[in-house]
């Protein structure tokens, strides 16, 4: 029998049935041999990719809400987000196989976790030449990075699966779930490390500014926020550098961390077969190719009925991050 796409039987002999869809793993072709036992180090595996990228996200996510505010001056900070999800977009279709392929799959994500950083260092020096450049980096590596994640999730659970006799699809929704869980949380330490910030230098309430705000400036909080009139807003001035420079020290030391927590912690997904044939990181795509099984997936009805959707969502996003966040103290 042969496996090129067309079954060559004997007349006498049985027909087998080709293998089935739940046997789909690569590991039917090379078993990999690991201990009942290993199902508690993928779970430390999982917990500590799902722990880093909460740790990265509070940073980049705290420091993306804060984009409109403290770098308002000629729209600087909407420019750089424009830039980093403008990067992201061709980082997508070429980047991604070719630097896992060359670099693994951990270190594609130590490398990748890497390239926020000079991001969250230009808040030290915001100008539109650091900035800028800074976010397309952000982007390039940003796809890389999502790309080495599922791979590893998605790799570990079918070992997983094997190992405990469970549904392959089952357990990689539930890793998936677990890592989402936790990278959710980030927004709100995010949101929390620059309230905690903000609110209790000389631009909030625990300092001793004598600074006080026009009755017509407080009416324009919150609900009745205008974009329109902002430039008039004493709601709206920078806070103090040091504040910042406060804030980005925190956001930069977490990429630090997260970048820190997968170099010593992951365990390489060569221990779960990532080089042998038929494993997703093994398979070679080029970016033509990718370019194209996009397209043709873009033809199928369930994914035409997502686009609405999706457009909506990113619509949503660019409001929530550049406009909704305006509003400060």
């Amino acid at each position: 029998m042969t496996f090129g796409g067309a079954y060559d039987v004997d007349k006498d002999s049985p027909v087998k049935p080709p293998p089935s869809h739940g046997d789909d793993t690569a590991s039917v072709r090379e078993k990999v041999k690991l201990s009942r036992s290993e199902k508690w180090r993928i779970l430390k595996n999982i917990t500590t990719i799902s722990f880093a990228f909460m740790v990265q996200f509070t940073a980049f996510q705290g420091t993306a809400n804060l984009q409109s505010s403290i770098n308002a001056k000629d729209g600087l900070g909407t420019v750089s987000l424009s830039a980093i999800y403008a990067a992201i977009v061709v980082s997508c279709i070429f980047i991604p196989t070719l630097v896992i392929r060359r670099l693994t799959v951990k270190w594609t994500l130590c490398l990748s976790m890497l390239c926020y950083a000079p991001y969250i260092g230009s808040q030290f020096f915001p100008r539109f030449y650091t900035l800028v450049p800074a976010g397309i980096l952000l982007g390039l590596g940003a796809a890389p990075m999502w790309a080495s994640k599922a791979t590893y999730l998605t790799q570990v659970g079918q070992v997983y699966a094997k190992i405990t006799d469970q549904s392959v699809e089952a357990i990689i929704v539930r890793f998936f779930g677990f890592f989402f869980l936790a990278w959710q949380t980030a927004e709100l330490w995010g949101n929390l490390i620059s309230s905690l910030v903000l609110s209790s230098g000389a631009h909030g309430g625990g300092g001793s500014s004598n600074h006080s705000y026009s009755e017509a400036s407080l009416e324009s909080c919150g609900a009745n926020f205008c974009v329109v009139a902002s430039a008039d807003n004493s709601n709206l001035e920078r806070p103090p550098e040091s504040e910042i420079f406060e804030i980005s020290a925190i956001y930069l030391s977490c990429i630090v961390a997260a970048v820190i927590i997968i170099a010593v912690f992951l365990d390489p997904l060569s221990r779960y077969g990532e080089k042998r044939r038929g494993s997703i990181s093994a398979q070679e795509v080029s970016g033509i190719a990718l370019l194209a099984a996009t397209a043709n997936q873009l033809r199928k009805p369930n994914q035409q009925l997502l686009i609405p959707i999706t457009i909506f969502i990113g619509m949503e996003q660019a409001f929530i991050g550049a406009d909704f966040t305006q509003v400060r103290f």
